[in-house]
């Protein structure tokens, strides 16, 4: 097994351009993640051969190839041995990505690296949420009454959670903060204390802001001629981020002037006073403004063009993924969970879900249709239910986009399930897996239709795709008849022969007769020669002469050459049993032939996927006398035979 691991390296390596190719490599659980100097050196046509791959993406500035748990590891070890590479964390393999970026895709990569760290205080705070909803929400239990109400002994239990499931959006911008300044280069510590000082209890609450400007009873600072709003910033997220961006900027440049003995005094009180003047002269009032009109643009899309809203965002999305440019969503998600008491929640999640299971059921739609080819079959079962659970990229890239018609049916099926979330207002109210056990994280008067859209998406996905499967299958087959019908008049590569010698009639390795895995074959009652083991579902005349019979079943071939010498090839063991499926003739018994003229096509993987040995036999029978001149690696007509 662990040459197999061996030669799966050495194969990628081949496929990704090289040794030379390679600028740093490391691995997750499932995924061999590379940074290549040029992408466009990859064979994807030939990487998706490898027996061990399952498929291959490149996002991020990363090219990731598909390997699955348990079988990454001990391939990464194999590959940086052989490409002379040290071994790198995906840290270090992100920075090298990074390089390879555009301005854009740098900026929608900083905004993911800020969240993904505070994730899991905004999943917990946004499940205790739902935990309190669920004890307070009206009739849901009890007629007429919430659990509380119901059960006054749980009253202290459920104002506890309702304040733990406020904490983190409470002090948001507290937690940005600390993550920002940690990605910008800043001491976090600092950035946390920016975050702190935009929502001090001494200013105004930054969710009564615009009822204040209404009412004219916004407080000011007046300072040196300036006007500047005693306001907090709750609930926003782009003023903290553009601050601590501040804040890195201005304690990198001190810590450039500031003498050592002084730096550990004078750089932070300069960096914070520096940073919250800004903040709140310049960069708070500014971001406040850019922060709500992409909160605005997501609520117009869902509120007010409702269905088509909902399916506009249910089919961009994916392609988004595409591009990574869906990073760039989480800003306008989580500013719209902070403001969730007046807001009542998030209506993308549910959208992004749909999309989501609606790739998963694309996937499992090419499941059932890929019965031939069992590679694309256990790629797509394993790649359609990580959808189903909120991890897209392995049906996406592996399965969907690969085929094309998978893709176009999820799109269909995603944006029907999306505009459906849209119509029935399903809100989250915490971020979380998007995918049916998202549920968690939908607000409980929500959650029956959330699983209603669900199905919808799967359903309408999984039915576009097999009616795209047929439509593009229909083609396909009549594209391959049509292929089938040219190769046969194509003029073929002949050759000047030998009396008395046989040519190799596929491409392959050969291998002794007695080696053969047929009883009736190895023991030479046939004839004598060899069994060559395809690599191209191919079968060409082997010398000058004639068909004497081309099996009904199409899948064994008796020639004689002009010199007198009789053949039989017979493609396969026991593939009689087939009844002709998956071999396509050119020829007929009579037709002349010269070296080299194609007789015969044949699907090695659907047969192989049947459970036959595709062994072709390439036997002379009695009383000619063979002598085997050559076996291993084989060409098309390489001299194999010689008789007497």
């Amino acid at each position: 097994m662990e040459e197999k691991y061996g030669k799966t390296a050495q194969e990628i390596l081949s496929c990704v351009g090289g040794e030379g190719n390679i600028v740093s490599a490391a691995h997750c659980a499932t995924r061999l993640r590379l940074v290549l100097k040029d992408d466009s050196k990859v064979d994807l046509e030939a990487l998706e051969q490898i027996e061990l791959v399952k498929g291959n993406f490149n996002n991020g500035g990363q090219f990731q190839i598909i390997l699955g748990t348990g079988i990454v590891n001990k391939v990464y070890a194999e590959f940086i041995a052989i490409a002379h590479i040290t071994e790198m964390t995906k840290e270090e393999l992100k920075q090298q990505a990074a390089k390879k970026m555009n301005p854009v895709q740098k900026l929608l990569k900083t905004l993911a690296d800020v969240f993904v760290p505070i994730l899991p205080a905004l999943v917990a705070s946004g499940l205790l949420m739902g935990i309190n909803n669920i004890l307070t929400a009206q009739g849901m239990f009890v007629p007429g009454k919430s659990l509380v109400e119901a059960f006054p002994a749980i009253k202290d239990i459920a104002e506890m959670v309702n304040l733990f499931s406020n904490a983190g959006f409470t002090f948001l911008p507290v937690l940005i903060g600390f993550s920002a300044a940690k990605i910008f280069g800043a001491t976090p510590i600092l950035g946390a204390v920016i975050g702190a000082i935009m929502i001090h209890p001494d200013l105004m609450n930054g969710y009564g802001y615009g009822q204040a400007l209404l009412d004219g009873t916004v407080p000011y600072w007046h300072i040196f001629g300036f006007s500047v709003a005693k306001v907090g910033y709750q609930g926003t997220v782009l003023p903290v981020i553009a601050s601590a961006f501040c804040l890195a900027v201005i304690e990198k440049r001190l810590r450039k002037v500031v003498p050592a003995m002084l730096d550990n005094i004078v750089t932070p009180l300069l960096s914070v006073l520096l940073a919250g003047a800004l903040t709140f002269l310049f960069i708070g009032p500014v971001m406040r403004g850019v922060g709500d009109m992409m909160t605005n643009a997501v609520m117009w899309l869902f509120f007010d063009l409702g269905a088509l809203g909902g399916l506009i965002y249910g089919v961009t999305y994916p392609l988004l993924v595409i591009t990574g440019m869906h990073h760039s969503l989480v800003t306008a998600e989580t500013q719209i969970l902070a403001n969730i008491g007046t807001l009542g929640g998030s209506p993308t999640f549910a959208v992004v879900a749909a999309a989501n299971c609606a790739q998963g059921a694309a996937a499992l739609a090419v499941m059932c249709r890929s019965k031939n080819d069992p590679k694309m079959r256990s790629m797509a079962s394993a790649s359609g239910i990580s959808s189903m659970l909120g991890i897209t990229e392995p049906a996406i890239f592996g399965v969907n986009l690969k085929l094309r018609y998978p893709f176009y049916g999820a799109l269909i099926g995603g944006g029907i399930g999306a505009a459906y979330a849209t119509v029935m207002h399903v809100l989250s109210v915490s971020q979380g897996p998007c995918g049916v056990i998202g549920v968690i994280c939908i607000r409980p008067d929500c959650m029956v239709q959330f699983m209603v859209s669900m199905v919808i998406a799967i359903i309408s996905a999984f039915g576009a795709t097999m009616f795209l499967g047929k439509v593009v299958g229909q083609k396909e087959k009549e594209t391959g008849s049509k292929a089938a019908r040219e190769a046969e008049h194509k003029p073929a590569v002949h050759i000047e022969t030998e009396p008395g010698c046989v040519y190799a009639p596929v491409q392959g390795r050969a291998i002794p007769h007695t080696e053969i895995k047929d009883a009736t074959f190895a023991a030479g009652v046939v004839g004598e020669g060899v069994g060559i083991i395809p690599a191209k579902g191919e079968v060409v005349a082997p010398f000058d002469g004639q068909i004497s019979m081309f099996f009904d079943t199409k899948h064994a071939i008796g020639l004689v050459s002009d010199d007198g010498v009789e053949i039989l090839i017979h493609v396969g063991v026991n593939t009689v049993e087939l009844q002709g499926k998956h071999f396509t003739p050119l020829k007929q018994s009579g037709d002349k032939v010269k070296a080299g003229d194609r007789l015969l096509e044949f699907d090695m993987d659907a047969i192989k996927a049947a459970g036959y040995d595709v062994t072709t036999a390439v036997l002379v029978p009695a009383p000619k006398r063979v002598q085997v001149v050559k076996t291993g690696d084989v060409e098309q007509l390489d001299k194999i035979l010689t008789t007497s």
